[in-house]
């Protein structure tokens, strides 16, 4: 039996199920879009291994990631193509030859970055992945630049986001009257998350 949203979005954001809210979302590094070494450490708390050699990476990497603090002021959801590029632009660091095979992929940086701008910039793992790729729609290979695939996941993203405007309303509403205030990018990566075996 399928789950209705409501209860697959209050169950993840319940701290009583050991899920990635509220240790990952709300953590507090130094409360503003400027990225410090503390937000390098987070993805740890979403599911992703940082280790010294991953977290010293990352560190070489941050001037580049930094820019996250000047994206616009706009979600996802209401995104032009030029935000699009802003959004996707931070990711071409990984494309850089020397950065290629060393730990870091797009999954860690997503899980950086993302709680910085929770409105705009998505959090990208296998799950979203398999959810909005299809054989020949929308392929990550290493023959493609990551800000190109980045393009592209907002680009789909931001048309479910509009597309199911009324619902996100609804359910961004119910998290933030049952106390747990999280964006509606937030929302769709939870319920990618939680039922991405129906995507089989």
């Amino acid at each position: 039996m399928v789950e209705h949203p409501d209860q697959v979005l209050l169950d993840y954001l319940d701290v009583r199920n050991g899920y990635a809210y509220p240790a990952y979302d709300r953590l507090i590094t130094n409360g503003s879009a400027q990225l410090v070494d503390g937000d390098l450490l987070a993805p740890a708390l979403i599911g992703v291994h940082i280790d010294a050699g991953r977290f010293s990476l990352l560190r070489e990497m941050l001037p580049a990631l930094e820019a996250v603090a000047d994206l616009p002021g706009v979600p996802l959801h209401e995104a032009d193509e030029d935000h699009v590029l802003c959004v996707a632009g931070l990711f071409g660091i990984l494309d850089e030859p020397r950065y290629a095979g060393r730990g870091v992929r797009g999954t860690v940086v997503s899980k950086v970055l993302h709680r910085k701008r929770p409105d705009l910039v998505p959090l990208y793992d296998s799950r979203i992945f398999e959810a909005y790729t299809a054989p020949g729609a929308l392929p990550r290979s290493t023959d493609r630049a990551w800000a190109d695939f980045i393009a592209d996941l907002c680009r789909q993203m931001r048309d479910d986001l509009q597309a199911e405007s009324e619902a996100f309303d609804v359910l961004e509403q119910l998290a933030a009257e049952e106390g747990f205030p999280v964006t509606r990018l937030r929302i769709l990566d939870i319920l990618v998350w939680r039922t991405a075996d129906l995507w089989h």
